[in-house]
C-alpha cells in the first residue's frame, strides 16, 4: 500500500508544471505571475541569499591566517640570488 502511495506522489511530482490550471484559466496565471512586479519580487527573493554570500565571504576573509611576508634577504637566499661578500 505505502508503494503504491509513494508511487503516485512520486509520479504526481513529476508530472506536474510550475504553474497547474486549466487551458481557460492558465493565461491568467502566467500571466499574474510576470506582471509587471515579478522583478521586484524575485529580487526580494533572492536578496536575502545574497546577503548571506556577503556575510560568509566577510567571515571568511576577516579569520583566515595570512602568512607573514618573508624577508627579501631569505627570499634571494631560497631562489639563490643572495650576493657574496
Amino acid at each position: 500500500m505505502k508503494q503504491g502511495i509513494l508511487t503516485g506522489f512520486t509520479t504526481g511530482l513529476l508530472t506536474a508544471t510550475a504553474a497547474s490550471a486549466c487551458p481557460t484559466c492558465r493565461p491568467d496565471v502566467v500571466a499574474a505571475i510576470l506582471d509587471e512586479h515579478f522583478w521586484g519580487r524575485l529580487s526580494l527573493t533572492a536578496l536575502p541569499f545574497l546577503i548571506l554570500v556577503i556575510i560568509l565571504g566577510a567571515l571568511f576573509f576577516a579569520t583566515r591566517e595570512i602568512p607573514p611576508p618573508v624577508p627579501a634577504k631569505q627570499r634571494a637566499r631560497r631562489q639563490g640570488r643572495e650576493r657574496s661578500r
